[in-house]
């Protein structure tokens, strides 16, 4: 699944960590707690070619977020475009793109565990098997050329590179398989591929709306695909109706796709899909809003009935697994700091907070 819930692990407070405060001489300290149920990441993912990537954390608890933590505890950047993060048991791996490399660190002191950079040129996204192996999507030095990486967890070293379609992006595992979304990258594509994760290969390519972007997985199994379309430009910044494709929602069900509903703005397609803790709701963001979608008796496109939930232009939204807080990210341009908004699930804003730039996604 997309996230790696800290299962097994005590969510014991960890040692202290100091926090320079802008404008004082004296150096406080705090306890946080292991990420999950008390807290989570976020990623903060910087402008490009700045090398401002930064990553903050929110204590659930206490209501407090703690920003720039990985350069205060390890006294030197993240580096240019943090991506993605997720934890598996007590480690934190942290996707930063344009700087090529995976950031390794300790999530009970934030401290620099190590760097993985041999293998990958423009990792995007990570997802772990379980405690010894996990996967990496890569879009290649090109843009263009993607791949899904095998990482040993033990070792930290890539074991192999599996060849996919264009800009690999998000993916999910269900059961022994890995589903890879092929986003296109600086090019285009238009499918999701299977990998089985006892041998490593892909065992079938499932052709979706153009440039999917996100997936999920219902209770029953089902995966669910979000994707922006195409977009062409007779002459900027005016549309060429006919070439451009819309964005869209599929459902695929025994590795098939049996709904594909279309976006009805052509200009615009849903992305950031995610699903609540049930696996009934989809939310998703389109044309600067966040929609919802049950996923119950869908069965044809007909029976899809998207609702608005939330009237806000966010730069990423995700799911706090163990509330169901919708939590949308908002970055008002790429040299300020951005905002973290927390919603509940019927679309209520419950706080905000500033967070570092360009926050993209929550790392659990």
């Amino acid at each position: 699944m997309k996230r790696n819930y800290l299962n097994g692990i005590t969510l014991a407070l960890i040692t202290a960590l100091v926090i320079t405060s802008c404008g004082s001489d004296d150096e406080p300290s705090i306890d946080l707690p292991v990420p999950g149920e008390s807290g989570f990441f976020v990623v903060n993912e910087g402008a490009f070619g700045g090398g401002n990537a930064s990553l903050s954390y929110f204590d659930k608890s206490t209501t407090t977020m703690t920003n720039d933590i990985f350069t205060t505890k390890n006294e030197k950047p993240l580096g240019d475009q943090a991506q993605s993060m997720i934890v598996v048991d007590t480690l934190g791996y942290i996707v930063v793109q344009s700087s090529n490399k995976v950031e390794v660190i300790d999530v009970r002191d934030f401290s620099s565990v190590m760097t993985i950079t041999e293998g990958i040129s423009s990792p995007r996204y990570m997802v772990a098997l379980n405690s010894e192996k996990g996967y990496i999507s890569d879009w290649g030095e090109d843009g263009v050329s993607g791949t899904v990486k095998v990482v040993d967890l033990v070792t930290k070293n890539i074991t192999k590179s599996i060849a996919t379609g264009q800009g690999a992006n998000k993916m999910i595992i269900v059961g022994d398989q890995l589903y890879v979304t092929n986003k296109g990258g600086r090019g285009f594509d238009n499918t999701v591929q299977v990998i089985n994760t006892n041998t490593d290969t892909i065992v079938k390519t499932i052709e979706v709306g153009d440039k999917p972007n996100s997936i999920v997985a219902d209770d029953a199994g089902n995966i669910w695909v979000a994707g922006t379309g195409n977009v062409v430009y007779a002459d900027w910044p005016n549309i060429d109706e006919e070439e451009t494709t819309s964005g869209f929602i599929a459902k695929i069900v025994n590795d098939k796709v049996e709904v594909i509903f279309s976006m009805p703005d052509k200009a615009s397609g849903p992305s950031d899909l995610e699903i609540n803790s049930s696996g009934e709701n989809l939310y998703f963001d389109y044309l600067d809003k966040v929609y919802t979608l049950e996923t119950k008796d869908v069965e044809s496109e007909v029976d899809i009935n998207i609702q608005q939930l939330i009237d806000k232009t966010f730069y990423g939204i995700d799911l706090d697994p163990f509330t169901d807080n919708i939590i949308g990210f908002e970055a008002p341009d790429f040299s300020s700091a951005g905002t973290m908004h927390r919603y509940d699930k019927n679309g209520s804003l419950i706080d905000s907070y500033e967070v570092g730039i360009g926050p993209n996604g929550v790392g659990l």
